[in-house]
């Protein structure tokens, strides 16, 4: 699809699309209200490692920052959060496990830790103390392991001091009682290396004494967390500002999703795009209460120039090729059809065209209802029987016809004056359907149907309008329209279906009908659209009968005579 479509979509059903804007916005907006508000504080705590030397070498800095990391994941480790959980009352570990995040502060020796609470003072307070108590755990965790390893030492030391003690009464006990000078100086050197060995124990004892002593606090609170009396989430103007663009989003989705769903055609573009037909004219809906509404409008009806536009349209259709027979059908029952067919061939008749019009619906005819025809009358299925029982003779019209002779006759004793009948419109006949019969479709597809459409031609009328019946589960309308010059599709806007029309398209095209265009029909009426607005005022000032003054005509009757008058000139 185009822009445009979309653009045309987006007109069409902008009231969805406002919708789904305010809603989710508003909706977002008052969520974010009623959440309850979190407040943030957070505690610094910096990790200090001091060198054994005076120089800060690259593996001392490595050091220190892995150590950062490493205690910034030990500050949200389940031993300091439980016991920081014991501290408060209703709080636990797994709570405050959700509302505590550590983080490194990169290229330093800080890491921080943050709190999110309801109150703003409790949550200055729960990070402090986490700091705190990370940094007693640690404290005595260390604690422990240097008491740990100058036991060892001290351990070592007392069994090399016992050594020593052995080896020098041992050496006493040979100087004493003249031993040899050779086992003496053995002894001699077992003290010298034990003497080393114990200096160098000793010198660990004081090197982890002084490491103690420097390291013990490497860990310190910077800087404690304060209450903040701003909450930082819910953000309710970037909540509100994410849910308005996502009630957007979602009413284009919906809009585009309802139009590519919906099975109904609304309006004649839709109607014309669908089919790629062009749509003739456009027939407002009628009131059914007034006869003259929908048979042979008035002057002042709108409706009265929607047929002229109709008729001018279908002339503007026969310039390339001759346009004798139009057959008017629809998709369904109801769509109104035969209201159609019998306007356009009255304002056919009007315009002086020698018009013709069949009813062919030998289901549900209704033309001779709305002439005021007897329903017992003859009409085309007598029309049809004549012609087959008299096939192959010739006929003779009578001088009485009232169209010009315009060809030879075909058949004998065939008369087209026993069944039509005038209406009191000028130019104007109407072929009742007749008798029902009970093979329609047969009837329809046969020779003699045939040689009765050629006979038409004979009886010389300009333009024969035929009324069928619907094309969807009914066959009649597919066999005459392989028959006429054209084909006129009537579809009632108010409940006009896509797939219906579709199928219409199909069966016209297998059919291989001309088909000339599309009738919109029962468009609602509104001052707003501007083709009807134009009657609207008009038909306003006719509903006030005594709107006129004294001794000049009302609206009323000046439009009737007006009316008579255009008649006349027909």
């Amino acid at each position: 699809m185009t822009f445009e479509q979309y653009w045309t979509i987006m007109v069409k059903r902008w009231k969805l699309a406002v919708i789904c804007f305010v809603m989710v916005g508003l909706g977002t907006y008052i969520g974010t209200k009623l959440m309850i508000p979190l407040y943030q504080a957070t505690a610094l705590v910096q990790v200090s490692v001091q060198s054994q030397n005076n120089q800060a070498d690259y593996n001392s800095l490595l050091a220190s920052d892995q150590l950062v990391q490493t205690e910034a994941q030990l500050a949200v480790s389940y031993p300091v959060l439980r016991e920081v959980a014991t501290h408060y009352r209703g709080l636990t570990s797994e709570s405050l496990l959700g509302e505590v995040t550590a983080t490194a502060k990169l290229n330093t020796q800080l890491f921080e830790i943050d709190v999110l609470d309801p109150n703003p003072v409790r949550a200055a307070a729960i990070a402090t103390d986490i700091a705190a108590t990370l940094i007693n755990q640690q404290q005595q965790t260390l604690k422990q392991n240097n008491q740990l390893s100058q036991q060892q030492i001290q351990q070592n030391l007392t069994s090399i001091q016992q050594q020593i003690d052995a080896a020098t009464a041992k050496q006493v006990n040979l100087e004493a009682n003249g031993g040899g000078q050779g086992k003496i100086a053995v002894v001699q050197a077992q003290l010298n290396s034990l003497q080393q060995y114990k200096n160098q124990w000793q010198a660990i004892l004081a090197q982890l004494e002084l490491t103690q002593a420097q390291n013990g606090n490497f860990l310190r609170i910077a800087q404690p967390a304060q209450p903040r009396l701003q909450a930082v989430h819910p953000n309710v103007l970037l909540n509100t500002g994410a849910g308005f663009l996502a009630g957007a989003f979602l009413g284009i989705f919906l809009t585009i999703m309802v139009e590519f769903l919906d099975t109904r055609v609304r309006t004649s573009e839709e109607l014309a795009r669908l089919l790629n037909w062009p749509v003739l004219a456009t027939i407002w809906k009628a009131n059914k209460a007034n006869k003259e509404d929908v048979i042979d409008p008035s002057g002042h009806s709108a409706n009265s120039e929607s047929y002229r536009i109709l008729r001018t349209n279908v002339g503007f259709s026969s310039i390339d090729k001759p346009l004798t027979s139009l057959m008017v059908t629809s998709s369904l029952p109801r769509d109104g059809k035969s209201v159609v067919a019998s306007n356009l061939a009255i304002f056919m008749a009007k315009a002086g065209k020698n018009t013709l019009l069949i009813d062919a619906d030998l289901r549900r005819p209704t033309l001779h209802i709305k002439f005021g025809l007897a329903g017992d009358r003859l009409g085309l299925s007598n029309a049809v029987l004549a012609l087959s029982m008299s096939a192959g003779k010739p006929m003779s019209v009578p001088s009485a016809s009232p169209f010009p002779r315009v060809s030879p006759p075909i058949v004998s004793n065939f008369s087209f004056e026993q069944y039509t009948y005038t209406v009191g419109i000028p130019n104007l006949r109407v072929m009742p359907s007749g008798p029902l019969p009970p093979n329609p479709s047969e009837l329809l597809d046969s020779k003699a149907m045939e040689r009765l459409m050629t006979s038409i031609a004979s009886y010389g009328a300009e333009i024969v309008i035929i009324d069928t019946p619907p094309l969807l589960g009914l066959s009649d309308s597919s066999i005459l329209a392989s028959k006429v010059d054209g084909v006129l599709v009537v579809a009632d806007i108010t409940r006009a279906n896509k797939k219906n029309l579709k199928q219409v398209k199909s069966l016209l095209t297998q059919a291989g009908a001309r088909v000339l265009g599309c009738v919109v029909n029962k468009e609602r009426h509104s001052r707003h659209n501007r083709p009807y607005s134009y009657y609207y005022q008009q038909n306003e000032q006719n509903s006030h009968k005594k709107s006129g003054r004294a001794g000049e005509p009302s609206p009323e009757v000046l439009a009737d005579t007006l009316h008579h008058a255009g008649k006349q000139s027909h």
